[in-house]
C-alpha cells in the first residue's frame, strides 16, 4: 500500500561541487538513518569507494560519507520532494512533486547532473531537463545501485559509473599531487637559515624595486604581509613608499554567501609604520571595516593597481605556481588590467621541476626568486 513521503534529508552540497548525484526518494532505509543510500545492501557507497582507491566499508557512517562528498566536490540529492509510494518501489511512484535544483545549481559551479536508476533520470528529465538544457548542465543515467538491480554485480556498476566520474578522479589525483608538492615546497622553506632568508628577501626585494621605474607616477602596487617563512618585502614596501606609491595589502572580507574573498586595502605609511593594521596584524581573517576605517583603509580597485607581488608556495621553471590552496589570487589576477606587472615572488629553495596544472590555470610571465 502506498503512502504519501516527504523528504526530509538536507542535501550535500557546498560552493566547490561539480557534480550533483540525484536519487528518487530516500527510502524507508535511508529515512531511518537520516542519510543517502542507507539500505546496507545498496552499492552506491561500495561503487565510490572503488572508483576513488578507498579501502571497503570505508565510507560506513554519515559524518565520513559526507566529508568523502565534499572533498572530491560531489553533491547529493534526489529529485522529488515528495511522492506516494509503496515501500522503496521507485516503479509504485505517483503524484511526484521536484525538489528545485536551483537551490543547489545556484550555489555551485555543477558542471553534470548524474541520476541513480531509470526513475530517477526520466523524473529529472521531466522536471528538470529543460533547466538543465539551459544551463549547459549535462544530465547523465547511470544504474541503480539499489538492492533490488541484483543482474548487476558490484563490478558491472563500478564499470558503468567510472566513466561519469572520470574528471572528478582525476582531479582528486591532481589535488593529492598538489598537496604532496606543497608540503615538500613549504618544509624546504621553512629550512632555510633565518639568517639567509633575511639575506635573499633583500634580493628579492631589490629586483622588485627595479620594477618600480617601469611605473607611471604615482603608482599603485599591492603586496603582502609575510607570514612565518615568507619573502619578506618591508624593504620593497618602504622603497615604494618612499617613491610616493600608494600601496594595498589583502584583506579577507565575507560575501553575502558566506564565503571569504580578497579584496585590496589601501594604507598608508604611518599606518604601516604603526603597526596597527587589523587586516595586516591578523592577515586571514575577516575584516569588515566601520566609521572611520573605511575611510583610512579605502578600497583599491583591481584595475588600478599597477604592479602586485603574489607570495608563492611552489613554481617551476615554465610559470606555473602553486598558493596555499585558497584560490584567493587565483579569483583575483585575473581582474587586474593585462598591463599590470604581476610578480611571483620566493626563495629559490621553493622551485620544483613541474607544477601539476589544470586547463583554466595561467603561468606567470615574471618570478621574482632568490
Amino acid at each position: 500500500m502506498s503512502e504519501v513521503v516527504t523528504h526530509t534529508i538536507e542535501p550535500v552540497f557546498d560552493a566547490s561541487s561539480r557534480v550533483l548525484v540525484l536519487g528518487t526518494m530516500p527510502s524507508p532505509a535511508s529515512r531511518e538513518v537520516g542519510f543517502y543510500y542507507g539500505h546496507p545492501q545498496n552499492r552506491f557507497w561500495r561503487v565510490m569507494e572503488r572508483l576513488f582507491g578507498l579501502e571497503d566499508h570505508t565510507l560506513v557512517d554519515n559524518d565520513a560519507r559526507t566529508a568523502f562528498l565534499l572533498e572530491r566536490h560531489i553533491a547529493l540529492w534526489d529529485v522529488l520532494a515528495s511522492c506516494a509510494i509503496e515501500g522503496a518501489s521507485d516503479a509504485s511512484i505517483s503524484d511526484p512533486v521536484p525538489n528545485d535544483l536551483t537551490r543547489i545549481l545556484d550555489a555551485a559551479p555543477i558542471e553534470r547532473v548524474i541520476c541513480t536508476g531509470g526513475t530517477a533520470e526520466r523524473l529529472c528529465r521531466r522536471f528538470n531537463g529543460k533547466l538543465l538544457h539551459e544551463r549547459g548542465i549535462e544530465l547523465v543515467g547511470l544504474p541503480s545501485t539499489s538492492p533490488a538491480n541484483a543482474r548487476m554485480r558490484l563490478d558491472d556498476l563500478v564499470a558503468a559509473y567510472a566513466p561519469a566520474f572520470t574528471p572528478l578522479r582525476q582531479a582528486h589525483l591532481l589535488q593529492h599531487d598538489k598537496q604532496a608538492i606543497r608540503a615538500a615546497a613549504l618544509s624546504a622553506r621553512d629550512a632555510i637559515d633565518p639568517g639567509e632568508r633575511t639575506r635573499r628577501s633583500a634580493e628579492i626585494c631589490t629586483q622588485l624595486t627595479c620594477e618600480l621605474g617601469r611605473l607611471a607616477s604615482p603608482a599603485t602596487v599591492a603586496v603582502y604581509a609575510a607570514m612565518r617563512s615568507e619573502v619578506n618585502l618591508d624593504e620593497f614596501v618602504r622603497a615604494a613608499y618612499g617613491r610616493g606609491c600608494r600601496v594595498a595589502f589583502p584583506c579577507m572580507q565575507r560575501a553575502a554567501d558566506g564565503r571569504q574573498t580578497m579584496v585590496m586595502r589601501a594604507v598608508t605609511e604611518d599606518d604601516h609604520l604603526a603597526g596597527n593594521v587589523p587586516f595586516i596584524n591578523r592577515p586571514v581573517a575577516s575584516f569588515v571595516p566601520t566609521g572611520p576605517d573605511a575611510q583610512r583603509f579605502p578600497l583599491v580597485a583591481p584595475q588600478d593597481i599597477d604592479l602586485v607581488a603574489v607570495p608563492l608556495v611552489a613554481y617551476d621553471d615554465s610559470g606555473n605556481r602553486l598558493g596555499y590552496g585558497g584560490g584567493n589570487y587565483d579569483r583575483y589576477l585575473p581582474q587586474l588590467r593585462t598591463n599590470c606587472i604581476v610578480a611571483g615572488v620566493a626563495f629559490e629553495a621553493q622551485r620544483v621541476p613541474e607544477v601539476p596544472t589544470e586547463p583554466h590555470d595561467r603561468p606567470l610571465l615574471r618570478i621574482i626568486s632568490a
